[in-house]
């Protein structure tokens, strides 16, 4: 570990997730996306390339894998996303949400106490550049319908599915 930011690949059942971390934690994971096109989102917002290494990743992963054989996680992992003081209020309570639990986004803004700002929490969520970990997916609009997803709705689909978390489709 040349610099102390590094990245990795684990092969899911939705796809390849890359991930990033610095010294603080984990900033960033990619749903589906090529690495190149990782690397170059990341190149936008840090000033020094990461290094390859699996090894920094090797607790996220033993976590990933029971996540993904249907088993409950809490993903008590450091974490280090870059985003607004908004962004973090709304990531910290999505985090709260337990594993087979859902939330609307009026739902979520009411939790951080901020009635009215549904919207502003749907943006937050999109924003969230550790999906999954940070589980935006377990937010649905209200009346139980999908919402957007950053990785597609079809993964969000398959979280909720995993989950046993009731949604409707659009």
């Amino acid at each position: 570990m040349v610099n102390g930011y590094v990245y990795s690949c684990y092969a899911s059942p939705v796809g390849n997730l890359y991930i990033a971390a610095g010294a603080k934690g984990i900033t960033d994971l990619g749903i589906g996306v090529k690495e190149g096109d990782f690397l170059a989102g990341l190149a936008s917002s840090q000033t020094i390339e990461p290094a390859f290494d699996n090894g920094r990743f090797s607790v996220l992963f033993r976590l990933l894998d029971e996540y993904f054989k249907g088993r409950p996680v809490v993903f008590s992992v450091p974490l280090n996303p870059s985003g607004t003081a908004f962004d973090r209020v709304v990531w910290n309570a999505l985090s709260a949400i337990p594993w087979g639990g859902k939330l609307s986004y009026g739902e979520v803004a009411s939790v951080i106490g901020k009635p009215g700002a549904a919207r502003a929490v749907g943006g937050a969520c999109g924003r969230n550049p550790i999906p999954i970990i940070v589980p935006c997916h377990r937010v649905l609009q209200s009346g139980g319908f999908i919402g957007g997803y950053s990785g597609g709705e079809g993964v969000k689909e398959k979280l909720l599915a995993l989950e046993g978390i009731p949604f409707k489709a659009r």
